[in-house]
């Protein structure tokens, strides 16, 4: 156990909480848990965060910033196809070696975004970035570019889930039965996956 107790508490806490967060999952989680492993008080976290919420969004907002740091590309840089294959790995990536973390993100323990500016920004930062990628490629208009956009990011945060799931069944299958059995072929073939995805989205 470290003790926290110098230079700046807030962000040892979250740094701390996000460990946490990780190795145990978010549920288990909890100021009280985070006062014990950080060797503080049991009363010093709540300076910080009021609620068990207001810990999870901070840890949700410091997971958004990551993967955002993870996904970004320069805006003034020329995009390719080949760039935005490169940040659907990575953002895959990010949720697979992060996976607690990635479920607190997108779960719905923090109720409204809203509620806590911070997290709301570098949430949606993360969906800019790619927007902006997807619109140097595509020649639609806003309106659809937004749709794709999002249909593009509901396919790669769903294959998270599909792919968390090939990581736990290995090579347990029975091949050509069920969709482990193409999730696993995907896995093994990310990057022609997510271009064929990419140039579907772009030339429909």
């Amino acid at each position: 156990m470290k003790s926290y107790h110098h230079g700046n508490l807030k962000q040892e806490l979250i740094d701390c909480a996000c460990k946490l967060c990780e190795r145990d999952g978010y549920t288990k989680l909890s100021i009280r848990s985070l006062a014990k492993e950080s060797g503080v008080s049991q009363t010093a976290p709540y300076r910080h965060f009021e609620t068990k919420e207001a810990l999870y969004a901070s840890v949700a907002t410091d997971g958004f910033k990551k993967l955002s740091k993870a996904c970004h590309i320069d805006a003034d840089k020329k995009i390719t196809k080949k760039d935005l294959v490169e940040i659907g790995c990575r953002y895959i990536e990010f949720g697979l070696k992060n996976a607690n973390t990635y479920d607190l993100m997108f779960g719905t323990a923090v109720g409204n975004f809203a509620e806590y500016p911070e997290l709301l920004e570098s949430a949606n930062s993360t969906y800019e970035n790619m927007r902006l990628s997807f619109s140097k490629l595509a020649s639609d208009s806003d309106d659809v570019i937004a749709f794709k956009c999002i249909t593009l990011w509901s396919m790669v945060h769903g294959l998270v889930g599909i792919l968390r799931k090939v990581q736990v069944v290995g090579d347990d299958f029975e091949e050509g039965v069920g969709p482990i059995s193409t999730a696993s072929f995907i896995a093994a073939n990310l990057e022609d996956h997510l271009d064929k995805v990419l140039t579907g989205l772009i030339q429909n």
